[in-house]
Order: structure tokens, then C-alpha cells, then sequence
């Protein structure tokens, strides 16, 4: 399991760095937009291997990766939605999305809707989890870094 789960890490890491070059972002933010998508990913696998529930490890992640993105903000003075965009790529559930575009296609409505619910619950969980995060003001992130300079 740990040598699957160090893999995709870094297959999450290229994949979300490729992504950001296409979509245009600075050279020098894609080393950081790689490590939003590996946090994000190794949270995910992670907790979904343990307790298997996808939902709750969706919500986690993405907890943990606005944090993380809300932190290079700060510390890189770039906007964070370049890193957040790149950091829940890997929790998107196309492949939902795509099972029920397929059970619709085979008339198999029950498939289709179980599915669809699915992809809902887990974008719900995608947006709960952001909103979370970047709700809360930005002096905690600040502070956490200034406390942290200072004991130095």
C-alpha cells in the first residue's frame, strides 16, 4: 500500500503541474501547484483506504489543501486560486459524472441516479470544504507565519 500510495502522490504532483501549464500559470508557482495536488491526493488515498468513505475523505482533503493554499498565498504573494484550482483537480469526480452520463446512454436510470448522487455529495463536500477554509480570516495564516519567524 505505501509504495501505491508514494506513486500516486507523485503521478498527482506531474498531473496537476501539467495542468497548470496548460491553463498558463506562472513557471515559477507550477512546483507549488504540484505539491497542492499531492496533498490533496495523499490525504484522499489515505483516509479513503482507512475508513472507506470518499465523501469524508473528499471533505478532509480538501480542508487540508485550501489550508496548504491559502499558505502559499501568503508566503509567495500570488493569488490562491491559482493553487486551489490545481489542488482539488485530483478530487473532481468525473469519473461519476462520466458512469452516469453511461448508465443514462444504457437506460439503466438506477445506476444513473446512485452515480449522479454520488458526484453530488462529493462536489458538495469539494465546495463545504473550500468554503471552510476560505472563510476564515486572513490574519490566521499570517500569524501562524510571523509566530514562526520570530521564535527563530
Amino acid at each position: 500500500m505505501i509504495f501505491t500510495l508514494l506513486f500516486q502522490i507523485v503521478m498527482a504532483f506531474f498531473y496537476c503541474v501539467a495542468f497548470s501549464v496548460i491553463f498558463n500559470a506562472p513557471r515559477r508557482e507550477l512546483p507549488a501547484c504540484g505539491i497542492c495536488g499531492s496533498v490533496s491526493w495523499g490525504i484522499y488515498f489515505g483516509i479513503n483506504e482507512v475508513f472507506a468513505q470518499s465523501v469524508l475523505a473528499t471533505f478532509l482533503a480538501t480542508v487540508a489543501v485550501t489550508a496548504v493554499c491559502r499558505h502559499f498565498s501568503y508566503v509567495r504573494q500570488a493569488p490562491s486560486t491559482m493553487y486551489h484550482i490545481a489542488g482539488i483537480l485530483p478530487l473532481v469526480p468525473g469519473m461519476n459524472i462520466y458512469n452516469a452520463m453511461s448508465g443514462i446512454l444504457d437506460n439503466d436510470l438506477l445506476y444513473c441516479f446512485g452515480q449522479g448522487v454520488m458526484a453530488l455529495k462529493l462536489g458538495a463536500a469539494i465546495a463545504i470544504g473550500s468554503i471552510l477554509v476560505l472563510s476564515l480570516p486572513h490574519s490566521i495564516f499570517t500569524r501562524f507565519l510571523k509566530n514562526h519567524v520570530s521564535n527563530q
